[in-house]
């Protein structure tokens, strides 16, 4: 068996390019990263070698349908959970029910973990998301309906959501009925991740 390798492939996007970065030999890849316009022209990438992975074409062509504007689910059975502690993922996948078009609160998100104190610790969980997109913690936002942060930039996660037909108000503002107000009614389910 030949030894894990990490190259990178890079997507492009009306945002910039997006960068796929995988790990993986011939027992298959699975995505380690996936760096956003303001990330994916980072040096850390020039030490690695530029390649497609077949077993990552689909969902490569899937991020770019999806930075296109097109509403395509993106699967999560490539993702390298191990990059993430026990926590982090299960904010993940929590992040992951929030449906196209609608947004949740970092606040919001900890209740439904059932840790209503952890606010900071979500928003930190989903700062370092290292699967943007397919995880879509660009739906989480303020409790005000402010934008809160962004690994791409506050631009490109309102670029986002608009994409989404999520609605602001004059003060740039999520407007509150974009807002999920149960996880359980509007189209929240348990995601299978």
């Amino acid at each position: 068996m030949a030894p894990e390798e990490y190259a990178y492939e890079i997507i492009a996007s009306p945002f910039g390019d997006v960068a796929l970065v995988w790990a993986g030999g011939q027992s298959g890849a699975k995505v380690w990263e996936i760096l956003l316009p303001s990330k994916a022209a980072s040096r850390e990438l020039l030490s690695l070698p530029r390649r497609a992975h077949p077993d990552l074409a689909s969902l490569a062509r899937g991020i770019e349908r999806y930075l296109a504007g097109e509403d395509v689910p993106l699967p999560t059975n490539l993702l390298e959970q191990a990059r993430c502690s026990p926590f982090q993922w299960s904010v993940l996948t929590a992040e992951r029910a929030v449906p196209r078009g609608l947004v949740t609160s970092y606040s919001a998100l900890a209740g439904y973990l059932e840790r209503p104190r952890a606010c900071r610790a979500v928003g930190t969980a989903l700062a370092r998301n290292p699967f943007p997109l397919v995880i879509p913690c660009h739906r989480t936002v303020r409790v005000d309906g402010s934008l809160g942060g962004f690994g791409g930039g506050l631009p490109m996660k309102r670029s986002l959501l608009e994409m989404e037909g999520v609605g602001f108000d004059a003060r740039g503002r999520v407007r509150p009925e974009f807002f999920l107000d149960r996880w359980t009614e509007r189209g929240a389910t348990q995601p299978v991740v």
